[in-house]
């Protein structure tokens, strides 16, 4: 008797042949993204085995398969790589975030009693902030959406991350056809642009740098700005935004500030407005626009009631820094840079704050301002990464504008002789900031010390001018926007180098009198000479003598303010 061997039955994948070019057998697209593709080639062949009248397809057909096939994979690739790179983001913001955040385990005693009260503080001011809201809008409640008129809802979602590039290339203020980099974006070639400036950049580099753009084949004109906080009122804003209207300006069109950080605010928020936005450019040439101001999406001008009141999120095309221009800098603005510098070591960075220690050198090296300009840069933009709403990890840029800003708005005031800079009014800021840390149990008494000498070595003031009052200062305060209606948040320290949390929370609320309190301490007694580098016109410092300051400090009493009918006139 013969015996019959069987064959099996030949398997899908013999009967398909060899793997498609292209084609990763057991991945997930074989099943889901390419199932057409297959069912479309794989029927000629699966046809012809079984004796079907499957026809082969023409060379062309053929060919445009193995294309889309390959557009296929290509486009699956990418979304794989995105899909990666988001969840590397989402790792790297939590591993970000768990640096800035100290556990309990980490804290001292005193430290977690303080802690344990700032959270009961948070949740009964959230507490309190609700029961004002709900009482505020009882009424509404029972009156909104009751109407006999309906309506049909639709909704849309706006915004996506913009990314600003920032340069760091020495030589360009003053050669920028030299750069190795495109400055304007080609697609602005044939629109018309224009380099705000103040007038003592202009003296220095303003017509080298206009023409150096005018060399590259760019449609640029220049627009001069008074030098200093001058600038930067909605008077300045409204003139100059029209002045652009009337030269001619499109959709395409570039602002670039050439100057400090006033040049900067003003240029940005008119190209956050003008057309609904237009490219935007910051050319950074004082210390404190390369580390702080100008590396920033925030633009803003001042309103009577204080400082940077009016303004916008925007974020510019690009940020290209200089330190060579430094050099021209008079000695005075270098401190005012310092301020910024100062701050970002005492509640960021402890290698920042190794270098400002180590440092015996003179404030004008360039290469030492490099380095700090450098690593300030880097500093800014992990947190403005995270938080660019400075709500959580961010708030270290905030740290000493608290009291600093509402100190600098007053100095500002017509007849002050003593006329802070920015930075001056954040070292001092910086000062109280480090008292009320100190009282709230958040650090140890001589990080008080320690911010004291860090400020003097830059040539930092650390007291209050004696011609301001603590009314005036509190009222001032409550007029900033780390004010609201159940008081003021502080950003606090833990230690030097880090900020003191709440549950990740860093924007910590104060009680009035403790502010007040600390910036009791704060004041400089009558007669102390604290030379102002602000920067309100004729109250320049180099425009007030030595004398000018002590013939106006005889007030009595240190916090008390200058009255109308006191013999001084506004002073230190």
């Amino acid at each position: 008797m013969s015996v019959q061997v069987l064959k099996p039955s030949a398997t899908l994948s013999e009967k398909l042949g060899a793997a498609l070019p292209f084609v990763k057998l057991g991945s997930d697209h074989d099943l889901y993204a390419l199932d057409q593709f297959r069912y479309d080639y794989a029927s000629y062949r699966l046809g012809a085995i079984k004796g079907a009248k499957g026809e082969r397809p023409s060379p062309e057909v053929e060919a445009k398969l193995y294309s889309d096939l390959a557009e296929a994979n290509k486009a699956l690739a990418e979304a794989r790589a995105k899909v990666a790179e988001l969840q590397q983001t989402t790792r790297d913001l939590e591993a970000i975030r768990a640096a800035y955040a100290t556990r309990d385990d980490d804290l001292n005693g005193i430290q977690v009693v303080a802690r344990k009260k700032l959270r009961a503080d948070l949740i009964e001011r959230a507490s309190r902030r609700v029961c004002r809201v709900e009482k505020a809008i009882t009424d509404v409640l029972g009156k909104a959406g009751k109407g006999d008129i309906a309506g049909e809802t639709f909704e849309f979602t706006t915004g996506a991350p913009v990314k600003t590039e920032i340069h760091v290339a020495r030589g360009i203020v003053a050669a920028p056809e030299r750069a190795a980099f495109e400055i304007i974006p080609k697609a602005s070639a044939s629109s018309p642009c224009y380099v705000f400036t103040d007038e003592t950049v202009n003296s220095l580099y303003g017509e080298r740098f206009l023409q150096g753009l005018l060399k590259l084949g760019y449609n640029v004109k220049k627009i001069v700005v008074p030098d200093g906080e001058d600038a930067k009122t909605l008077q300045v804003f409204a003139e100059l935004a029209d002045k652009v209207l009337s030269l001619g300006v499109d959709k395409y069109s570039v602002l670039i500030s050439l100057g400090g950080g006033a040049v900067a605010n003003l240029c940005g928020f008119i190209a956050s407005t003008l057309h609904r936005g237009l490219g935007l450019i910051h050319f950074p040439t004082t210390l404190l626009a390369q580390c702080d101001a100008s590396i920033s999406h925030k633009q803003a001008v001042n309103a009577p009631h204080g400082k940077n009141l009016v303004g916008s999120y925007y974020a510019p095309i690009k940020i290209i820094v200089d330190v060579n221009v430094l050099a021209t800098l008079e000695d005075w603005l270098l401190p005012d840079g310092f301020g910024e510098i100062v701050k970002h070591a005492l509640c960021q960075d402890a290698k920042l704050l190794q270098w400002l220690d180590e440092h015996n050198g003179d404030i004008t090296d360039l290469e030492f301002l490099d380095k700090v300009v450098r690593r300030t840069i880097e500093l800014k933009c992990e947190v403005i990464d995270v938080d660019p709403k400075e709500k959580r990890e961010a708030v270290v840029l905030i740290y000493g504008h608290e009291l600093g800003h509402a100190v600098e708005t007053i100095s500002h005031r017509p007849g002050s002789l003593c006329c802070l800079s920015h930075g001056q009014a954040v070292a001092v800021g910086c000062v109280v900031s480090a008292r009320v840390s100190h009282a709230l149990g958040c650090c140890d008494a001589d990080v008080i010390q320690r911010t004291i000498d860090l400020c003097e070595k830059y040539h930092l003031p650390t007291q209050i001018p004696a011609d301001q009052s603590i009314d005036s200062i509190m009222k001032a305060l409550k007029k900033t926007k780390v004010y609201t209606a159940e008081g003021c948040q502080f950003a606090l320290l833990e230690k030097v180098g880090r900020l003191f949390n709440v549950d990740a929370e860093y924007h910590l609320p104060v009680a009035d009198d403790l502010i007040i309190e600390c910036t009791k301490q704060s004041m400089a007694p009558p007669g102390t000479i604290i030379l102002g580098a602000g920067s309100s016109g004729f109250l320049r410092r180099k425009k007030v003598t030595k004398d000018d300051l002590i013939e106006a400090c005889d007030k009595p009493e240190p916090g008390a303010g200058w009255t109308l009918e006191g013999n001084a006139v506004h002073a230190c």
